[in-house]
Protein backbone atom coordinates (compact mmCIF):
# COMPACT_ATOMS: atom_id res chain seq x y z
CA UNK A 1 0.00 0.00 0.00
CA UNK A 2 1.86 3.01 -0.87
CA UNK A 3 1.83 6.31 1.20
CA UNK A 4 -1.01 8.12 -0.86
CA UNK A 5 -2.99 4.99 0.85
CA UNK A 6 -2.15 5.23 3.99
CA UNK A 7 -3.03 8.35 4.71
CA UNK A 8 -6.49 7.91 2.77
CA UNK A 9 -7.18 5.23 4.96
CA UNK A 10 -6.14 6.72 7.66
CA UNK A 11 -8.27 10.02 7.09
CA UNK A 12 -11.17 7.54 6.65
CA UNK A 13 -11.10 6.43 9.93
CA UNK A 14 -10.93 9.83 11.45
CA UNK A 15 -13.65 11.07 9.18
CA UNK A 16 -15.57 7.68 10.19
CA UNK A 17 -15.54 8.86 14.04
CA UNK A 18 -16.19 12.62 13.00
CA UNK A 19 -19.33 11.96 10.29
CA UNK A 20 -20.70 9.08 12.84
CA UNK A 21 -20.73 11.30 15.67
CA UNK A 22 -21.92 14.42 13.93
CA UNK A 23 -24.54 11.73 12.88
CA UNK A 24 -25.64 10.61 15.59
CA UNK A 25 -25.87 13.96 17.47
CA UNK A 26 -27.92 15.24 14.80
CA UNK A 27 -29.87 12.12 14.56
CA UNK A 28 -30.93 12.62 18.41
CA UNK A 29 -30.94 16.55 18.36
CA UNK A 30 -33.73 15.82 15.26
CA UNK A 31 -35.82 13.09 17.67
CA UNK A 32 -35.69 15.04 20.90
CA UNK A 33 -36.77 18.20 19.23
CA UNK A 34 -39.44 16.62 17.09
CA UNK A 35 -41.28 15.37 20.65
CA UNK A 36 -40.83 19.28 21.48
CA UNK A 37 -41.45 21.19 18.67
CA UNK A 38 -44.41 21.32 15.90
CA UNK A 39 -44.35 20.68 12.25
CA UNK A 40 -44.26 24.14 11.45
CA UNK A 41 -41.11 24.56 13.56
CA UNK A 42 -39.44 22.10 10.95
CA UNK A 43 -40.83 23.79 7.76
CA UNK A 44 -39.59 27.55 9.20
CA UNK A 45 -36.10 25.76 9.56
CA UNK A 46 -36.01 23.92 6.25
CA UNK A 47 -36.57 27.25 4.52
CA UNK A 48 -34.16 29.33 6.81
CA UNK A 49 -31.80 26.48 5.76
CA UNK A 50 -32.93 26.19 2.10
CA UNK A 51 -31.80 30.19 1.86
CA UNK A 52 -28.05 30.11 4.04
CA UNK A 53 -27.36 26.98 2.11
CA UNK A 54 -28.41 28.82 -1.16
CA UNK A 55 -25.76 31.70 0.20
CA UNK A 56 -22.97 29.10 1.80
CA UNK A 57 -22.07 28.53 -1.86
CA UNK A 58 -21.62 31.60 -3.31
CA UNK A 59 -19.49 32.03 0.41
CA UNK A 60 -17.08 29.37 -0.71
CA UNK A 61 -16.72 31.21 -4.20
CA UNK A 62 -15.52 26.90 -5.25
CA UNK A 63 -12.30 27.97 -3.62
CA UNK A 64 -11.94 24.61 -1.99
CA UNK A 65 -12.28 22.68 -5.02
CA UNK A 66 -9.48 25.26 -6.58
CA UNK A 67 -7.06 24.96 -3.56
CA UNK A 68 -7.44 21.20 -3.89
CA UNK A 69 -7.03 20.90 -7.21
CA UNK A 70 -3.82 23.18 -6.88
CA UNK A 71 -0.11 21.30 -6.57
CA UNK A 72 0.80 24.18 -4.95
CA UNK A 73 -0.30 27.15 -3.05
CA UNK A 74 2.01 30.04 -1.61
CA UNK A 75 1.54 31.91 1.86
CA UNK A 76 0.65 34.72 -0.19
CA UNK A 77 -2.02 33.25 -2.66
CA UNK A 78 -3.47 31.66 0.89
CA UNK A 79 -3.36 35.16 2.63
CA UNK A 80 -5.13 37.29 -0.72
CA UNK A 81 -7.73 33.94 -0.73
CA UNK A 82 -8.60 34.11 2.85
CA UNK A 83 -9.30 37.82 3.42
CA UNK A 84 -11.36 37.68 -0.41
CA UNK A 85 -13.50 34.82 1.66
CA UNK A 86 -14.00 36.97 4.32
CA UNK A 87 -15.15 40.04 2.80
CA UNK A 88 -17.57 37.92 0.42
CA UNK A 89 -18.78 36.68 3.25
CA UNK A 90 -19.82 39.67 4.93
CA UNK A 91 -21.14 41.20 1.87
CA UNK A 92 -23.33 37.78 1.65
CA UNK A 93 -24.50 38.64 5.00
CA UNK A 94 -25.82 41.95 4.31
CA UNK A 95 -27.05 40.62 0.73
CA UNK A 96 -29.55 37.86 3.20
CA UNK A 97 -30.19 40.21 5.65
CA UNK A 98 -31.90 42.45 3.02
CA UNK A 99 -33.63 39.58 1.32
CA UNK A 100 -35.15 38.30 4.64
CA UNK A 101 -38.35 40.23 4.65
CA UNK A 102 -38.59 39.92 0.98
CA UNK A 103 -38.68 35.67 1.76
CA UNK A 104 -40.64 36.44 4.53
CA UNK A 105 -43.46 37.58 2.59
CA UNK A 106 -43.09 35.64 -0.17
CA UNK A 107 -43.86 32.54 2.30
CA UNK A 108 -46.48 34.58 4.49
CA UNK A 109 -44.12 33.81 7.48
CA UNK A 110 -43.64 36.83 9.24
CA UNK A 111 -41.36 35.27 12.08
CA UNK A 112 -38.72 34.47 8.86
CA UNK A 113 -37.65 38.41 9.08
CA UNK A 114 -36.01 37.70 12.14
CA UNK A 115 -35.01 33.65 11.73
CA UNK A 116 -33.39 34.22 8.49
CA UNK A 117 -30.96 37.25 9.86
CA UNK A 118 -30.06 35.57 12.97
CA UNK A 119 -29.03 32.08 11.25
CA UNK A 120 -27.04 34.63 8.13
CA UNK A 121 -24.21 34.91 10.87
CA UNK A 122 -23.24 31.82 10.43
CA UNK A 123 -21.68 32.95 6.80
CA UNK A 124 -19.33 35.23 8.56
CA UNK A 125 -18.57 32.80 11.68
CA UNK A 126 -17.74 29.85 8.65
CA UNK A 127 -15.39 32.20 7.04
CA UNK A 128 -13.05 32.18 9.49
CA UNK A 129 -12.02 28.59 9.37
CA UNK A 130 -13.29 27.48 5.87
CA UNK A 131 -10.05 27.93 4.15
CA UNK A 132 -8.11 26.41 7.11
CA UNK A 133 -10.04 23.20 7.19
CA UNK A 134 -9.26 23.21 3.23
CA UNK A 135 -5.74 23.36 3.52
CA UNK A 136 -5.85 20.26 6.25
CA UNK A 137 -8.12 18.31 3.70
CA UNK A 138 -5.38 18.98 0.83
CA UNK A 139 -2.63 17.88 3.07
CA UNK A 140 -4.83 14.41 3.74
CA UNK A 141 -4.39 15.75 7.65
CA UNK A 142 -8.23 14.70 8.82
CA UNK A 143 -7.57 14.26 12.43
CA UNK A 144 -7.83 17.50 14.29
CA UNK A 145 -10.57 18.61 11.98
CA UNK A 146 -12.32 15.43 13.16
CA UNK A 147 -11.53 16.07 16.63
CA UNK A 148 -13.32 19.95 16.45
CA UNK A 149 -16.25 18.58 14.56
CA UNK A 150 -16.99 15.68 17.16
CA UNK A 151 -16.46 18.63 20.26
CA UNK A 152 -19.02 21.19 18.53
CA UNK A 153 -21.12 18.74 17.65
CA UNK A 154 -21.51 17.76 21.24
CA UNK A 155 -22.20 20.55 22.38
CA UNK A 156 -24.52 21.74 20.04
CA UNK A 157 -26.81 18.27 20.63
CA UNK A 158 -26.77 19.73 24.22
CA UNK A 159 -27.66 23.41 23.86
CA UNK A 160 -30.34 22.34 21.17
CA UNK A 161 -31.82 19.93 23.97
CA UNK A 162 -31.95 22.28 27.01
CA UNK A 163 -32.89 25.29 24.30
CA UNK A 164 -36.26 22.96 23.47
CA UNK A 165 -37.03 21.65 26.76
CA UNK A 166 -37.47 25.45 27.84
CA UNK A 167 -39.74 26.49 25.06
CA UNK A 168 -37.60 28.49 22.37
CA UNK A 169 -39.27 26.79 19.82
CA UNK A 170 -37.64 27.21 16.37
CA UNK A 171 -35.25 29.20 18.04
CA UNK A 172 -34.00 26.23 19.90
CA UNK A 173 -32.49 25.03 16.07
CA UNK A 174 -31.27 28.00 15.01
CA UNK A 175 -28.86 28.77 18.22
CA UNK A 176 -28.06 25.10 18.02
CA UNK A 177 -26.49 25.75 14.65
CA UNK A 178 -25.10 28.38 15.51
CA UNK A 179 -22.74 27.63 18.31
CA UNK A 180 -22.02 24.30 16.71
CA UNK A 181 -20.59 26.84 13.91
CA UNK A 182 -19.18 29.05 15.84
CA UNK A 183 -17.11 26.22 18.04
CA UNK A 184 -15.87 24.41 14.97
CA UNK A 185 -14.79 27.22 13.15
CA UNK A 186 -12.69 28.73 16.52
CA UNK A 187 -11.07 25.80 16.32
CA UNK A 188 -9.95 25.87 12.77
CA UNK A 189 -9.17 29.22 12.95
CA UNK A 190 -6.41 28.55 16.38
CA UNK A 191 -5.53 25.59 14.32
CA UNK A 192 -4.80 27.13 11.24
CA UNK A 193 -2.97 30.19 12.24
CA UNK A 194 -0.59 27.90 14.64
CA UNK A 195 0.20 25.87 11.91
CA UNK A 196 -0.20 28.07 8.41
CA UNK A 197 -0.20 31.57 9.81
CA UNK A 198 -1.82 34.15 8.01
CA UNK A 199 -0.77 37.63 6.99
CA UNK A 200 -2.66 40.96 5.95
CA UNK A 201 -1.70 40.57 2.54
CA UNK A 202 -4.00 40.66 0.26
CA UNK A 203 -3.65 40.71 -3.94
CA UNK A 204 -6.89 40.37 -6.08
CA UNK A 205 -4.31 39.46 -9.09
CA UNK A 206 -2.83 36.13 -7.10
CA UNK A 207 -6.83 34.85 -6.25
CA UNK A 208 -7.57 35.35 -10.11
CA UNK A 209 -6.58 31.73 -11.49
CA UNK A 210 -7.97 29.94 -8.01
CA UNK A 211 -11.82 32.25 -8.57
CA UNK A 212 -11.01 31.03 -12.37
CA UNK A 213 -11.11 27.26 -11.62
CA UNK A 214 -13.45 28.15 -8.51
CA UNK A 215 -15.93 29.56 -10.55
CA UNK A 216 -16.84 26.43 -12.30
CA UNK A 217 -17.44 24.49 -8.99
CA UNK A 218 -19.30 27.62 -7.41
CA UNK A 219 -21.60 27.80 -10.73
CA UNK A 220 -22.45 24.12 -10.41
CA UNK A 221 -22.94 23.30 -6.68
CA UNK A 222 -25.13 26.40 -7.11
CA UNK A 223 -27.32 24.95 -9.78
CA UNK A 224 -26.88 21.27 -8.39
CA UNK A 225 -28.72 23.25 -4.87
CA UNK A 226 -31.21 23.82 -6.44
CA UNK A 227 -31.71 20.77 -8.05
CA UNK A 228 -31.50 18.79 -4.97
CA UNK A 229 -33.77 21.74 -2.84
CA UNK A 230 -36.37 22.94 -5.08
CA UNK A 231 -38.99 20.40 -3.82
CA UNK A 232 -38.22 22.86 -0.42
CA UNK A 233 -38.61 26.14 -2.34
CA UNK A 234 -41.90 24.56 -4.12
CA UNK A 235 -43.57 23.02 -1.50
CA UNK A 236 -43.01 25.65 1.23
CA UNK A 237 -45.32 27.76 -1.69
CA UNK A 238 -47.63 25.62 -2.50
CA UNK A 239 -48.80 23.43 0.13
CA UNK A 240 -47.44 25.29 3.33
CA UNK A 241 -45.16 25.49 6.53
CA UNK A 242 -46.80 22.66 8.05
CA UNK A 243 -46.74 20.12 5.05
CA UNK A 244 -43.65 21.16 4.38
CA UNK A 245 -42.30 20.56 8.20
CA UNK A 246 -43.50 16.57 7.41
CA UNK A 247 -41.94 16.36 3.98
CA UNK A 248 -38.81 18.19 5.45
CA UNK A 249 -38.96 15.51 8.20
CA UNK A 250 -39.02 12.80 5.87
CA UNK A 251 -36.65 14.08 3.67
CA UNK A 252 -34.08 14.45 6.72
CA UNK A 253 -34.29 10.75 7.87
CA UNK A 254 -33.79 9.63 4.52
CA UNK A 255 -30.49 12.04 3.72
CA UNK A 256 -29.05 11.07 7.29
CA UNK A 257 -27.26 7.69 6.21
CA UNK A 258 -25.96 8.90 2.91
CA UNK A 259 -24.74 11.87 4.80
CA UNK A 260 -23.28 9.41 7.06
CA UNK A 261 -21.94 7.33 4.68
CA UNK A 262 -20.73 9.19 1.74
CA UNK A 263 -18.88 12.01 3.48
CA UNK A 264 -16.59 9.73 5.26
CA UNK A 265 -15.42 8.69 1.30
CA UNK A 266 -15.85 12.06 -0.87
CA UNK A 267 -13.82 14.08 2.29
CA UNK A 268 -10.85 12.06 1.45
CA UNK A 269 -11.73 11.31 -2.09
CA UNK A 270 -10.45 14.12 -3.59
CA UNK A 271 -7.48 15.04 -2.17
CA UNK A 272 -6.62 11.27 -2.74
CA UNK A 273 -8.01 11.17 -6.10
CA UNK A 274 -6.28 14.43 -7.36
CA UNK A 275 -3.14 12.52 -7.03
CA UNK A 276 -4.28 10.24 -9.93
CA UNK A 277 -4.92 13.22 -12.03
CA UNK A 278 -2.11 12.47 -14.57
CA UNK A 279 -2.39 8.45 -14.72
CA UNK A 280 -5.97 7.62 -16.34
CA UNK A 281 -5.71 4.18 -16.35
CA UNK A 282 -5.05 4.08 -11.91
CA UNK A 283 -7.44 7.29 -11.72
CA UNK A 284 -10.67 4.73 -13.37
CA UNK A 285 -9.34 2.14 -10.92
CA UNK A 286 -9.48 4.21 -7.71
CA UNK A 287 -12.77 6.04 -8.52
CA UNK A 288 -14.54 2.79 -9.45
CA UNK A 289 -13.17 1.48 -6.27
CA UNK A 290 -14.90 4.41 -4.80
CA UNK A 291 -18.68 4.03 -6.63
CA UNK A 292 -18.49 0.21 -5.70
CA UNK A 293 -18.05 0.72 -1.73
CA UNK A 294 -20.42 3.60 -2.26
CA UNK A 295 -22.85 1.75 -3.84
CA UNK A 296 -22.27 -1.66 -1.28
CA UNK A 297 -23.06 0.55 1.76
CA UNK A 298 -25.55 2.35 0.66
CA UNK A 299 -28.43 0.28 -1.40
CA UNK A 300 -28.62 -2.24 1.29
CA UNK A 301 -29.20 0.76 4.18
CA UNK A 302 -32.21 2.44 1.43
CA UNK A 303 -33.92 -0.95 1.00
CA UNK A 304 -34.17 -1.65 4.43
CA UNK A 305 -35.36 2.22 4.94
CA UNK A 306 -37.56 1.31 2.14
CA UNK A 307 -39.23 -1.99 3.77
CA UNK A 308 -39.23 -0.82 7.37
CA UNK A 309 -40.12 2.82 7.06
CA UNK A 310 -42.71 3.15 9.87
CA UNK A 311 -40.75 1.60 12.63
CA UNK A 312 -37.51 4.26 11.87
CA UNK A 313 -40.25 6.95 11.61
CA UNK A 314 -41.51 5.99 15.07
CA UNK A 315 -37.92 5.20 16.90
CA UNK A 316 -36.75 8.77 15.47
CA UNK A 317 -40.17 11.25 15.83
CA UNK A 318 -42.81 9.71 17.07
CA UNK A 319 -45.76 7.74 16.66
CA UNK A 320 -47.61 10.87 15.32
CA UNK A 321 -45.55 10.99 12.67
CA UNK A 322 -46.13 7.86 11.05
CA UNK A 323 -48.49 9.23 8.14
CA UNK A 324 -45.09 10.58 6.17
CA UNK A 325 -43.96 6.58 5.52
CA UNK A 326 -45.44 6.65 1.92
CA UNK A 327 -42.78 9.50 1.79
CA UNK A 328 -40.03 8.21 2.97
CA UNK A 329 -40.28 5.12 0.93
CA UNK A 330 -40.95 6.77 -2.36
CA UNK A 331 -37.59 9.35 -1.07
CA UNK A 332 -35.63 5.81 -0.04
CA UNK A 333 -35.44 4.74 -4.18
CA UNK A 334 -34.58 8.67 -4.91
CA UNK A 335 -31.87 8.57 -2.36
CA UNK A 336 -29.85 5.01 -4.02
CA UNK A 337 -29.53 7.16 -7.58
CA UNK A 338 -28.37 10.20 -5.28
CA UNK A 339 -25.88 8.14 -2.96
CA UNK A 340 -24.04 6.48 -6.06
CA UNK A 341 -23.76 9.33 -8.44
CA UNK A 342 -22.63 11.26 -5.25
CA UNK A 343 -18.41 9.99 -5.58
CA UNK A 344 -18.59 12.13 -9.68
CA UNK A 345 -17.94 15.40 -7.59
CA UNK A 346 -14.92 14.24 -6.01
CA UNK A 347 -13.89 13.30 -9.58
CA UNK A 348 -14.50 16.60 -11.33
CA UNK A 349 -12.89 18.08 -8.40
CA UNK A 350 -9.91 15.63 -8.34
CA UNK A 351 -9.39 16.39 -12.00
CA UNK A 352 -9.74 19.76 -12.38
CA UNK A 353 -12.88 19.57 -14.75
CA UNK A 354 -15.41 21.64 -12.70
CA UNK A 355 -16.54 23.04 -16.16
CA UNK A 356 -18.41 19.93 -16.93
CA UNK A 357 -20.00 19.60 -13.48
CA UNK A 358 -21.45 22.74 -14.05
CA UNK A 359 -22.70 22.30 -17.50
CA UNK A 360 -24.10 19.08 -16.71
CA UNK A 361 -25.92 21.24 -13.52
CA UNK A 362 -27.22 23.83 -16.02
CA UNK A 363 -28.76 21.03 -18.02
CA UNK A 364 -30.35 19.21 -14.91
CA UNK A 365 -31.59 22.40 -13.50
CA UNK A 366 -34.41 22.07 -16.48
CA UNK A 367 -35.16 19.37 -16.00
CA UNK A 368 -35.71 18.51 -12.29
CA UNK A 369 -37.46 21.87 -11.08
CA UNK A 370 -39.99 21.03 -14.35
CA UNK A 371 -40.49 17.53 -12.83
CA UNK A 372 -40.84 18.90 -9.72
CA UNK A 373 -43.36 21.17 -10.50
CA UNK A 374 -45.86 18.85 -12.08
CA UNK A 375 -45.75 16.90 -9.06
CA UNK A 376 -46.61 19.64 -6.63
CA UNK A 377 -49.67 20.21 -8.44
CA UNK A 378 -51.33 17.10 -7.37
CA UNK A 379 -49.80 15.41 -3.87
CA UNK A 380 -46.54 15.18 -1.84
CA UNK A 381 -46.46 11.68 -2.78
CA UNK A 382 -46.27 12.55 -6.61
CA UNK A 383 -43.41 15.21 -6.08
CA UNK A 384 -41.35 12.78 -4.62
CA UNK A 385 -42.13 9.81 -7.15
CA UNK A 386 -40.98 12.35 -9.61
CA UNK A 387 -38.45 13.03 -8.15
CA UNK A 388 -37.31 8.95 -8.39
CA UNK A 389 -38.03 9.31 -12.43
CA UNK A 390 -35.83 11.92 -13.14
CA UNK A 391 -32.93 10.30 -11.27
CA UNK A 392 -33.92 6.97 -13.32
CA UNK A 393 -33.73 8.53 -16.68
CA UNK A 394 -30.31 11.10 -15.86
CA UNK A 395 -28.58 7.94 -14.87
CA UNK A 396 -26.80 7.18 -18.33
CA UNK A 397 -26.39 10.37 -19.62
CA UNK A 398 -24.69 11.38 -16.35
CA UNK A 399 -22.46 8.67 -17.39
CA UNK A 400 -21.75 9.31 -20.88
CA UNK A 401 -21.55 12.87 -20.07
CA UNK A 402 -19.03 13.14 -17.01
CA UNK A 403 -17.57 9.58 -16.07
CA UNK A 404 -17.22 8.51 -19.68
CA UNK A 405 -14.37 11.44 -20.54
CA UNK A 406 -12.86 11.88 -17.03
CA UNK A 407 -11.70 8.13 -16.55
CA UNK A 408 -12.42 6.22 -19.77
CA UNK A 409 -14.89 4.05 -18.00
CA UNK A 410 -17.39 2.04 -20.10
CA UNK A 411 -21.25 2.07 -18.99
CA UNK A 412 -20.89 -1.85 -18.78
CA UNK A 413 -17.53 -1.15 -16.04
CA UNK A 414 -19.54 1.84 -14.58
CA UNK A 415 -22.70 -0.38 -13.75
CA UNK A 416 -20.64 -3.24 -12.76
CA UNK A 417 -19.44 -1.02 -9.79
CA UNK A 418 -22.20 -0.11 -8.81
CA UNK A 419 -23.41 -3.50 -7.57
CA UNK A 420 -23.35 -4.13 -4.09
CA UNK A 421 -19.86 -6.02 -3.50
CA UNK A 422 -19.12 -6.57 0.25
CA UNK A 423 -15.34 -8.45 -0.20
CA UNK A 424 -14.21 -5.18 -1.49
CA UNK A 425 -15.78 -3.67 1.17
CA UNK A 426 -13.96 -5.56 4.31
CA UNK A 427 -10.76 -5.21 1.98
CA UNK A 428 -11.37 -1.27 2.03
CA UNK A 429 -11.88 -1.54 5.67
CA UNK A 430 -8.85 -3.39 6.20
CA UNK A 431 -6.89 -1.13 4.25
CA UNK A 432 -5.88 -2.99 1.30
Amino acid sequence: MNDYSKEATSGVKWTTLSTLVNAISSLLRLSILARFLDKEDFGLMALVMFVLGFMMLFMDMGLTAAILSRKEISKKEFSSLYWLNLIFSIFLYLLVFLLAPITSVFYKEPELNQLIPLAGSTLIISSMGRQYKTLEYKNLCFKYVSIFEIIAATISLVAGIILAINDFGVYALVYATIIQFFILNIFLLVRGLNSYGLSFHFFLRETKPFVKIGAYQAGGQVVNYFNRDIDILLIGKFFGADILGGYSLAKQLILRPAQIINPILTKVASPFLAKYQEKTKLLKEQYLKLVNIVATVNIPIYLLILLFSPFFITILYGDEYTNISGIVRILSLYMIFRAIGNPIGSLVVATGRTDKEFVWNLFTLIIIPMAIFIGSQFTIEIVALSLVLTMILLFVPSWWFLVRPLVKASLREYIEAIMPNPFRLMSFIRGK
